[in-house]
C-alpha cells in the first residue's frame, strides 16, 4: 500500500531547519547517551486502543497497586519490577504502553535496545545507568525498553568479542533489581515501572525474566475474534468522518481472525481514507474544468472528507498480511513455551 508524506525538506540556503536540528541532535545523543530523552508524551487513550484487553489488565495489575498503595511497599517490600510484551510486530506493544502511562498519569521514557549500545568501553553500561536515573528523577515513570532482545541477548554467545554484551545485561539485570526496592530509611522505592517489548522472547537472557525482574509476560497477537477485529477498526476509524453506508462489522468480516495484526488494520484504514481524499481531489479537479469560471465548488473545498464502503472494501482488496502463516506458527509455539513455564 502507498504511504503520503507532507513533509517539506527545502530549506533556505544558509539557514538552518527543523532537519538540520534533528541531525545535530541525533549526533550529540550518540556521542553522550540519552540524557537528553524526553519524558514527554504524546496522550494515547485506552480509545486510540483496539483490543488487548488481558494484556491492559496484566499491565495495569502491576502497575496500579504500588501507585495507590504506596505505604505497602515501604520498610523492605519489593514492587513488581517488570511486565514483558512479546509477540509478532505490529500488534501494539508501543502504542499500549504509551497508552498506560497516558492513562495513570505517568512520566514516560521509551528506547530501542540499540539505541543504548555503543561501541567504546564501559559506554553501553553507562547509558543504562543513566536511563534508570533519569527515570527514577522524572517518578513516578513507565521506562519502556522496545527491542530488548538487542540489549539482552542470552550470554555466553561465541560471538561477543571480550563479554561486551555480558557485562551489558549484567548491567540492566542489576538496574532491574534496584527498581522497586525500598531505600534503606524505609521510604517507598520512586515508582518506576518497567516495560520490555521484544519479538523474540526466546533470544533473552533467561535471568532476565526470572522472579522480580520481567516476570510478567504478556503475549500480544493478532485480534483472534470477530470482536477483537472490530475494536481494531473502531478505534482506527473514531475520528473519521464515515459515510453513511459503511459497516465496520461488515468490512472485518470476511477477514480470518488471528492472521492480520495492528498494523495490517491500521493500513486497511488509513488506506481507505487515502482513497476517499484521491476521490474528494478528483472531485475538485472535475468541478474545476466543468466550472463556467474555472473554480471549484466552494463545498467539495470546506467540507470534510468522508471514507466510504466502498474506499474500505477497495482498500480491503489490497491487504495482505505483513506477518507470514509460518512466522505466526513459530510466535504462537513461544507463547505455548512461555505459558508452560520455559524460557
Amino acid at each position: 500500500a502507498s504511504r503520503h508524506s507532507d513533509r517539506d525538506n527545502a530549506a533556505v540556503d544558509g539557514v538552518a531547519d527543523a532537519a538540520d536540528f534533528e541531525e545535530v541532535l541525533k549526533s550529540f545523543q550518540q556521542q553522550h547517551g540519552h540524557d537528553l530523552t524526553s519524558t514527554k508524551l504524546q496522550p494515547v487513550k485506552w480509545s486510540d486502543v483496539g483490543g488487548l484487553e488481558d494484556a491492559k489488565r496484566e499491565i495495569l495489575e502491576t502497575i496500579e497497586l504500588p501507585l495507590k498503595h504506596p505505604e505497602l511497599f515501604k520498610k523492605g517490600a519489593k514492587q513488581r519490577a517488570g511486565v514483558l510484551m512479546y509477540g509478532p510486530p505490529g500488534c501494539g506493544k508501543t502504542l499500549l504502553a504509551k497508552a498506560v502511562a497516558t492513562e495513570m498519569g505517568l512520566n514516560f521514557i521509551s528506547v530501542k535496545g540499540p539505541e543504548l549500545i555503543n561501541p567504546y568501553v564501559g559506554e553501553s553500561e553507562k547509558n543504562i545507568r543513566q536511563l534508570f536515573q533519569k527515570a527514577r528523577d522524572n517518578s513516578p515513570c513507565v521506562a519502556f525498553f522496545d527491542e530488548l532482545d538487542a540489549l539482552a541477548p542470552k550470554r555466553g554467545a561465541k560471538g561477543d568479542s571480550g563479554g561486551v554484551m555480558d557485562r551489558i545485561v549484567a548491567q540492566l539485570l542489576a538496574e532491574v533489581d534496584g527498581v522497586g526496592a525500598a531505600r534503606s530509611d524505609g521510604t517507598a522505592a520512586a515508582q518506576v515501572f518497567i516495560v520490555g517489548a521484544t519479538n523474540r522472547p526466546d533470544l533473552l537472557d533467561p535471568s532476565l525474566i526470572r522472579p522480580g525482574r520481567f516476570d510478567r509476560p504478556c503475549y500480544l497477537g493478532p485480534p483472534a475474534t470477530k470482536a477483537e477485529q472490530l475494536s481494531y477498526v473502531q478505534a482506527l476509524t473514531r475520528k473519521f468522518d464515515l459515510a453513511a453506508d459503511v459497516d465496520l462489522e461488515a468490512i472485518v468480516a470476511p477477514l480470518a481472525p488471528s492472521v492480520y495484526t495492528g498494523a495490517d488494520y491500521f493500513a486497511l484504514c488509513s488506506d481507505a481514507m487515502m482513497l476517499a481524499v484521491d476521490a474528494r481531489v478528483e472531485a475538485i479537479t472535475r468541478s474545476v474544468t466543468e466550472s463556467p469560471d474555472g473554480r471549484p465548488d466552494p463545498g467539495l473545498e470546506t467540507s470534510k472528507v468522508q471514507v466510504r464502503m466502498e474506499d474500505f472494501i477497495q482498500a480491503r482488496e489490497r491487504l495482505t498480511p505483513s506477518v507470514s502463516a509460518a512466522d505466526l506458527k513459530r510466535y504462537e509455539a513461544v507463547r505455548d513455551q512461555f505459558a508452560n513455564g520455559g524460557s
